[in-house]
């Protein structure tokens, strides 16, 4: 009995099954997409940041300054219908109120009558010295008909005063507005009388006249005068570049409002910024603004 083991019969080589392009586009989409992706973004958003914002070194807030529009002489305020309410907007050289000129002109015609008057005796006392002289017999120095021309020539210098001094008031009767901008305030009403110096109304112009800012003492920023600013709004959608135009010399409480925390105290120096081109920025009085300093630039 043959117990011999027959030999095993070589193994065939086989050719490794190819994996379908779908299934490798959709290793490569699960493993190594999901990475570039992200390192990809990570870079884009770091340079736009770095671009865009950077650090931002502070809070800056454009001047909300108040201009009062008060009474040049005493009077009464005369009724108008275009007397400006709280909010109402009123442009540069508009008439916003006005004086009752009535018994102005009451008095400017007296005055007129008195001034021709005095002039006319003038006239005559003057001929009457004229023709005396004329004829040889001019009157002594100290003479009743030089006295009164002297007289009358005093007459007439203070009526004339007077009467220029009520054209003025009548011409001083229209009070404009000095900048365009929002009535904020209005103090007097038509019909009530003012004295020389009572504020009638306030107005709040258009746009601020700079921005104020306050550096703390550690920040890593100097100020300086003429360094380059960039102004960007709360969103931070629009920006432009403007400079500083003045810095403080002593640091100072900084106001509640451009706190970090509102709790907190804090001081710096406050740094005076020229207002950004109205056309790449517009700015309203009053409003918070983000700046960053460009140490190494200046205007």
């Amino acid at each position: 009995m043959n117990n011999t083991t027959p030999a095993a019969a070589p193994s065939a080589t086989l050719a490794p099954i190819p994996t379908p392009m779908h299934l490798q586009w959709r290793r490569v989409r699960y493993q190594l997409l999901p990475a570039i992706i992200f390192t990809v973004s990570l870079g884009l958003t770091a340079y736009l940041w770095k671009n865009y914002a950077g650090s931002p070194h502070g809070i800056g807030e454009v001047s909300a300054l108040t201009i009062r529009v008060a009474a040049p002489h005493d009077g009464r305020l005369a009724r108008l219908e275009t007397y400006p309410k709280v909010y109402d907007h009123v442009n540069e050289h508009q008439t916003v109120a006005r004086f009752d000129v009535g018994h102005l002109l009451t008095q400017e015609e007296k005055a007129q009558e008195d001034l021709s008057r005095v002039q006319s005796d003038l006239d005559k006392v003057t001929a009457q010295l004229d023709q005396a002289a004329k004829s040889g017999n001019e009157p002594a120095k100290g003479s009743e008909l030089k006295q009164r021309a002297a007289t009358l020539r005093d007459a007439v210098a203070a009526a004339r005063t007077h009467l220029d001094g009520l054209s003025r008031q009548i011409q001083n009767a229209t009070i404009q507005a000095p900048v365009s901008g929002k009535v904020t305030e209005v103090l007097r009403q038509p019909d009530e009388f003012v004295k020389q110096g009572q504020e009638i109304m306030t107005i709040t112009p258009d746009s601020g006249a700079y921005i104020v800012s306050y550096v703390r003492p550690e920040s890593a920023i100097r100020p300086k005068k003429d360094m380059r600013v960039v102004i960007r709004n709360q969103t931070r959608r629009k920006s432009a570049v403007s400079i500083v135009q003045e810095v403080g010399t002593q640091v100072q409480p900084i106001p509640e409002h451009q706190l970090t925390n509102s709790k907190k105290p804090e001081w710096g120096i406050p740094v005076r910024i020229a207002m950004p081109d109205p056309s790449l920025l517009p700015l309203m009085p009053g409003e918070l603004v983000v700046l960053n300093f460009e140490a190494d630039a200046a205007k």
